[in-house]
C-alpha cells in the first residue's frame, strides 16, 4: 500500500491561480508543464504522488484508458477521452484508489467532484489554498494571491466541511488532514 496519493484537478488549478494561468507569452501546454514541474520538484520531499487530470488534450499517444507517458517519478499525467471528462475520471480514480493508499487527497474547487471524494473517505484540498500553500513558502514576495471564492462557494464548501465523515473513517491521531 503506498502512502499518500493526490489527485489534482490540473485545468481547475491552472485556471484558479494567476502563476499558472495560460496569458501572455505562456500557452495551455506552458502551464500544464508548469504545473508537473512543480509537482516535481517543489513539493515536499518525495512522500507524496500526484496524480494529474486534465481534459483530453490535443496530443496523440494516448492508451486506451486515456494515460500518457508524461509526468516523472512522483508525477503521473491523465487526461480524459472525450466524451468523458476529468470529472468524470477523478471520479473513477478516487473509487478505484482509496483503497490501495494509506490517505487520499483531492485537490479541486469544483464542489461535485468534492462531494465525490469526500463520501469516499477522501481527504480535499481547495486549489486556491493547495496553491497558496505551495508558493507562499518559497515566493512571499509574489504580490499575486490566489482567486477569492464567491459567499456562495464559501457557504458551499462549508457545509461540505461541517458533514460528518462516513462511519468508522476518523482522521489520523493529530487532527484531521
Amino acid at each position: 500500500m503506498s502512502d499518500r496519493l493526490i489527485i489534482v484537478d490540473g485545468y481547475n488549478l491552472i485556471l484558479r491561480h494567476p502563476s499558472l494561468r495560460p496569458g501572455e507569452g505562456r500557452t495551455l501546454r506552458d502551464s500544464r508543464e508548469k504545473l508537473v514541474s512543480l509537482l516535481s520538484w517543489a513539493i515536499g520531499s518525495g512522500e507524496a504522488k500526484f496524480l494529474v487530470v486534465f481534459d483530453g488534450d490535443e496530443d496523440t499517444g494516448h492508451d486506451a484508458q486515456g494515460a500518457r507517458d508524461s509526468g516523472s517519478a512522483r508525477v503521473e499525467v491523465r487526461y480524459s477521452r472525450p466524451p468523458r471528462k476529468a470529472d468524470d475520471l477523478i471520479r473513477e480514480l478516487v473509487e478505484a484508489r482509496i483503497d490501495r493508499v494509506e490517505r487520499l487527497t483531492v485537490v479541486t474547487s469544483d464542489l461535485e467532484v468534492a462531494r465525490h471524494a469526500r463520501a469516499m473517505g477522501a481527504d480535499i484540498s481547495l486549489s486556491d489554498l493547495f496553491m497558496a500553500s505551495v508558493l507562499s513558502p518559497r515566493r512571499a514576495e509574489d504580490p499575486e494571491k490566489p482567486v477569492a471564492l464567491s459567499k456562495k462557494e464559501l457557504e458551499e464548501w462549508a457545509e461540505l466541511f461541517s458533514r460528518k465523515r462516513p462511519e468508522g473513517d476518523e482522521p489520523p491521531p493529530g487532527g484531521p488532514h
